[in-house]
Parts: C-alpha cells; structure tokens; sequence
C-alpha cells in the first residue's frame, strides 16, 4: 500500500489582505475625531496654555525632560504636542490625526506581535487586532487628545514585546538590546508599561521555557528599569497631590480596587452605560455600599481560574494573568485621581482578554460543520459591526467640552465635576445663564465644597460678569469659609470691594490677609496700592506702587498712578519721571498732566 502523500501547510504571511481591513476598519470607525475639538479636561494644560511645547528650544526640552507634569512624568508626551504644535499650532484636527494614526499603528504592531507569538496564526492574531482596535472602551484613549500618553506608550511597549521575540527566536543580543531601549521609551510616554517585565514571563511561561539561570539574568534590567520608573511615577503623583485626593481609607480602597475588575470585565463584553467619570459608589450617607465587601470574590475567581488552565489551557492563562498584570497598577489601592474606574485603562489590559475571546471562536468555528461556519462567521461580523457603530458614537460624545460634560451629566446627574466643568465652557461660550444655573446646582450636590471643585469662587465669577456685585462677595465669603486654606478668594474679594463697592477698608483688610500668605504676589500689592490711593492715602498707596515697580519695572499702571501720587504732592521732577516710564510701557497717560510736567524748567531739557 502506497504512502499517503502529505499535504503541505501553506504558512501564512505576516501582510495580506487583513491588514488593510484593519486599517480601514480603524479609520473609519473613528473618522468622526478628526472634527473634534479639544476638552476643558486636561487639554487646557497639556496643549492650549502649555508654554513648554511651543517651540523646541533647548530651554523647552530641558523642561520637558526634567519636570513632573500634571502628576506625571512622561517627557515623550509632551514632546510629541511639540511637534503637534509646531506644524498645526491650537488647530485640534492635527493633533487629532497624530492620535488616530498611533492607534491604527498599535493596531498593526498587535496584530504583528500575536501574529509570530501564536506562530504566525493570522486568524487569531487579526481578531484580536480588530477588537482591540474597535472595542468602544479605547475611544477615550484615542479621542482625548490628552491620552496621547496611551496611544504613544502602547506602541514602543509592542515594539519591545516584538523584540523580545525576535530575541528569544534568533537569540541576537541586538534584538535584546532594542527591547530594552523601546521599554525605556515606552516608560518615558506613561508609567503604566512598568508592567512589561512581568508580561515577559508570562511569555517564557506560554512558550513552556525551562526556567533556568540565564532566564532570571536577561530579566534583571527591565525589572530595574521598572523600579526606577514606578518610584518616578508615585513622585511624580505626589508632587502634583494626586494620590487619595478624596481620603479613602486604606481599608475601603481594598474592596473598591477589585469592584473596578468587575466593571472592567463587564464592560469588555457589554460596553454600555459609558461614561467619561466613573465615580466612587458611596451610600447617601457617604459609606460604601454593602455589595462592595463581596468584590475581592473576584480575585478568588481569577486564583481559581488560572490553577485550573495552568497546565491544560495556556492560553486562558496567559490572556487572564496578561489582563490582570497590566490592569493592576490602575486598580486604585493607591487611589488616584476621582475615578474608580477609567476607560483609558483598558488600552492594553484588554488584549488579554480579547485572546480568550478570539481562541475560543476559532476553535468553537473549527469544531463546527463547514455548513454552518458561515452563521459563526455571521455572529463574529455582528460583533464587530455594533462595536463599530458603538465606537463612532461614542467618539462624537468627545466632539467637544459642552458633549463631553453634558453626556456625563445625563448618565450620572449626580456628577459634580461635571457640573463644574460645563460651567466653565458655558462661561467661554458668554452663555452666564447656564452657567449659573449649572454651578447653583453643583453648589446643591456639594454644600461645603468636600470635592475641592470651587464652586462658590466659580459662581462668584459669574455673578461678578453680570453686575450682580453684592452677591459675588457672599459667594467669595462662602469660598473662604468652606475652604480655609484657599487664600485667592481673599484678592477676588478685595477686587470686588474696592472696584465695584467703593469699600476701600474691606478690600484692604482682604489684600493684606492675601498677601500675609503671597507676600510677592504684584497683582495683591497693585490692588492694595490701588485701595489706598482710592481712599485718598497717597502715602500708603505710594508705597505699595513703589515696591510693584521695583519687582516689576515694566508694570506701567504702577508708574502711571504714582505720577499723579507725585504730582498732587507737587513733586514734579518725580512725578515727570514716572510719567516718562508710564508712557514707555504702553500707558495712555493723560495729556494735561504730560504737558504741564513738560512745560516746566526743570524737565524742559530733559
């Protein structure tokens, strides 16, 4: 009997005709970004007010690299904004394309990184590709310009993983030595690719490696680097007082982190309800809820789940402890910030889980009969289709600050944050109205101001812009009391008694107690100056005005009102002088007080 001829495996090759579905998928799926704007949630101090990316002087760059920045040490960020900003200055579609273009090249160098570690199993590999690149919880990654931190950090943490298997396969150091340096760069965009050490092991452990000694030692660096960055990080956390801003107890963050899994989870298979604030669960007594004692269950699963694939299903395995190592140093046990969840965290995490997912179709579709594949297939599109449509959606929601805070408003009412936040785009809009009534409701959420939001100080703000002057001093009081340690209500009501009210002993009381705690600040000692002078003590005015112009000698104002402090006091030659510098600095001095002061022989030749 003759030999049964063998049939050749044909190897799939790495670019084909998937890719560019991905592509185009990706692209289409978050056109709609290309016409956002930007937010009043980060983007104001990333991008629109941030001097170091205007230009790529030394001086910038030397800032760039050697400053913690909005509670975060990410020097590459900022120095992609620069180059943003260089070609496209405040147009927010430029910026907008640099961020769409990174998610569809993290989309590609997953794939390619799935691709050769399933030993070159495009199937898998493009399904995990396109629900990473679809999936609606990453549009907050890719349509907050402020999250370039994801896009850019995702993108060398694949080129590190890529090079660490090129490595492990051909064994050239060159190709160790660039997964370092792209771990290096990962790092230098966000904190969260401190993980990747730990994401090698899982790799020894998916491709069964017998550990041995030189296993532990080409570890050794990254674990390094990754202590180095994670100190960096919590530094750079504490500098800017982003860690536990709202004092959650050490004891209630230890059920609140693994509540997050839970929501992480449920949201990758049902995205809905999204929301850009996903605010701590307390009880209407400000306890947390009884349900929250039962979610460390979760990690009792997690346990039970990875004991039982540890040796018969590696895949299961590695995508759960893949999600739950990349997921972990986000999982609030060191709160953060005031979410207890956040969408931008599922960037990487989910890819884990999407492999699980992703396995158990192909091999759920291999067992079927060739007849009924296509249903399966079916089912698979349908998938993608409405993570498509709930991706395009959800993009518009972050058209721009009114969509964004305004979506948050309607899932959750009870947002303060939120309330204030629109307040704020309503105010730059010249809407005072809504803007009123947006801040007099969040005033009602929180009445003594426990967030820190400012409410009082916002409104009084408004009240101010609309001439309603006695009620922007109330609202400045309430400021003060509600927050003791918050000293500028003190000048904005000091401004507000001298300029508006004509009492000239309030505003002085309010500028010194200002400047007790801001001794140099100029704007208070102008104000304080200018309190005197309104209430006819030259003297005490001169001198306030004399100590602006020595911090300031540009500061025109300053030198105009002290020529006409000297000219009343009949000092001429003085008063000529600071006449001389008001007009220098831009000042319109009064032409009466300039000629008479000219016209006398001692300025005559002057």
């Amino acid at each position: 009997m003759a030999a049964k001829k063998k049939i050749p495996i044909k190897e799939e090759k790495l670019l084909n005709w998937k890719i560019l579905f991905l592509i185009a998928v990706s692209f289409i799926a978050y056109y709609p970004t290309l016409s956002n704007d930007f937010v009043n949630w980060d983007d104001i101090a990333y991008i629109m007010n941030n001097k170091m990316i205007t230009s790529f002087s030394w001086e910038n760059l030397g800032k760039i690299f050697s400053t913690y920045f909005m509670g975060n040490y990410h020097p590459l960020v900022l120095l992609s904004f620069s180059f943003d900003y260089h070609f496209f200055t405040l147009a927010a579609r430029g910026y907008h394309v640099h961020n769409l273009i990174l998610h569809i090249l993290d989309a590609f160098l997953i794939y390619t990184f799935f691709f050769h570690l399933l030993k070159k199993n495009s199937n898998i590999a493009i399904t995990i590709a396109l629900l990473f690149a679809l999936h609606p919880m990453h549009v907050e990654s890719v349509a907050w310009v402020s999250e370039r931190k994801d896009v850019l950090y995702t993108a060398w943490y694949f080129l590190a993983l890529l090079s660490w298997l090129f490595f492990l396969k051909t064994n050239k150091y060159s190709y160790y030595f660039l997964a370092l340096g792209c771990f290096i760069v990962s790092n230098l965009s966000k904190a969260q690719a401190v993980t990747l050490p730990v994401v090698l092991v899982l790799i020894d452990y998916f491709h069964a490696r017998k550990p041995d000694l030189k296993m532990v030692l080409e570890k050794i660096p990254f674990f390094a680097i990754s202590l180095v960055f994670g100190i960096v990080a919590i530094f750079a956390q504490k500098a800017s007082n982003y860690i536990n801003p709202m004092g959650i107890p050490v004891s209630q963050s230890l059920f609140y982190a693994p509540y997050s899994v839970w929501v992480y989870l449920v949201k990758f298979v049902v995205p809905f309800n999204q929301i850009g604030v996903y605010e701590y669960p307390v009880t209407a007594q400000g306890a947390m809820p009884f349900y929250m004692y039962l979610s460390p269950v979760i990690f009792l699963l997690f346990l039970a789940a990875v004991v039982k694939t540890w040796k018969s299903n590696r895949f299961v395995t590695f995508g759960l402890m893949f999600f739950m190592v990349t997921i972990f140093p986000v999982l609030q046990f060191l709160p953060v910030g005031g979410s207890v969840v956040s969408e931008r965290y599922t960037y990487i995490p989910y890819l884990g889980l999407s492999l699980i997912a992703a396995v158990a179709f192909w091999n759920y579709r291999s067992a079927l009969q060739v007849s009924k594949r296509n249903l399966a297939d079916g089912a698979a599109i349908l998938i993608l289709i409405i993570f498509s449509f709930l991706t395009w959606n959800r993009t518009l929601v972050w058209k721009d600050s009114i969509a964004l805070w305004t979506d948050v408003i309607e899932k959750n009412p009870e947002s303060a944050q939120a309330y204030t936040n629109r307040a704020f785009m309503y105010n730059e809009n010249k809407e005072l109205d809504k803007a009123l009534k947006d801040l007099t409701y969040g005033i009602k959420l929180d009445p003594n101001d426990a967030k820190k939001l400012n409410f009082y100080a916002s409104r009084a703000y408004i009240y101010k812009k609309m001439e309603a002057y006695e009620l922007a001093v109330n609202d400045y009081t309430s400021a003060i009391n509600k927050n003791p340690g918050d000293y500028k209500p003190y000048l904005d009501r000091g401004i507000m008694y001298t300029d508006r009210l004509e009492k000239y002993d309030s505003g002085i009381s309010d500028f010194k107690k200002y400047l007790q705690h801001m001794p140099d600040d100029v704007d208070a000692i102008f104000n304080l100056g200018v309190a005197f002078y309104k209430k006819n003590i030259p003297d005490s005015a001169k001198k306030y005005f004399l100590k602006i112009v020595g911090l300031n000698p540009a500061n025109g104002q300053a030198h105009n009102l002290l020529a006409n402090i000297y000219y009343r006091q009949k000092n001429y030659t003085e008063a000529y002088k600071h006449a001389i510098l008001a007009k220098q600095c831009g000042i319109n001095v009064d032409n009466n007080l300039i000629t008479f002061l000219t016209n006398l022989p001692e300025n005559k030749n002057k």
